[in-house]
């Protein structure tokens, strides 16, 4: 069964390498998708991302007001420290943030929405911390007819690859990531039945990937 402390502690694990990881998971376009993702977002006020991992999001991003980056995983925030001296990192849970209401004029997750064990408490906070008519930019993988194609080539080609990586155990949690993607179509569900109203949405690699910008409604 999959818990925090499972997420937080696969994440430690394989924080020196999620770099290249993502990199080349992505075919190198990560980096681009992040930054298409905060050019649909407004740069005012304060930023808050959430499951930051080493922070490249924050470092990219270029908001007119503080950067606050939040993961369940201390060995990710230790590298995220050391990337962006100007940001804020800290230890938080996305379903209990410690945040009062209305701080933050966007929130922003990167390849993490699918991750979240209780989407329902995360979002219900999201709209809470954010003020009004703020907005919540999430990029992640769309699953559609191309997904399972993927988890064939993490499961079989690039298996050795990831084996190497990170070991069985760590890589077979990121398959499973992948198997409990969601579609574009079911995140807009759950962001309109949580008070979201979505106002732009693209996509990347087929379809594979998108990116989405909402705002608190």
């Amino acid at each position: 069964m999959t818990t925090k402390r499972v997420v937080a502690e696969v994440f430690s694990a394989v924080s020196k390498k999620y770099d290249l990881f993502l990199k080349l998971i992505t075919f190198g376009g990560i980096d681009s998708w992040q930054r298409d993702l905060l050019q649909m977002l407004s740069q005012e006020g304060n930023r808050l991302d959430v499951g930051t991992g080493t922070g490249e999001v924050l470092l990219k991003s270029q908001n007119r007001g503080l950067r606050v980056g939040m993961d369940l995983s201390l060995e990710m925030l230790r590298i995220a420290r050391g990337k962006c001296k100007a940001c804020r990192f800290l230890a938080g849970d996305a379903e209990n943030m410690p945040f009062k209401e209305g701080v933050f004029g966007s929130i922003t997750l990167s390849l993490v929405y699918r991750h979240l064990l209780n989407r329902k408490a995360f979002l219900k906070e999201a709209k809470r911390v954010l003020k009004g008519g703020g907005e919540l930019g999430l990029l992640d993988i769309n699953r559609f007819f191309l997904t399972p194609l993927l988890i064939f080539l993490m499961k079989y080609p690039l298996k050795p690859f990831g084996l190497m990586l990170f070991g069985k155990e760590k890589w077979d949690f990121f398959i499973h990531s992948l198997e409990n993607s969601l579609s574009l179509e079911e995140v807009q569900k759950e962001l309109s039945e949580e008070g979201f109203k979505v106002v732009e949405v693209q996509k990347r690699l087929f379809g594979l990937v998108y990116l989405l910008c909402c705002r608190k409604d």
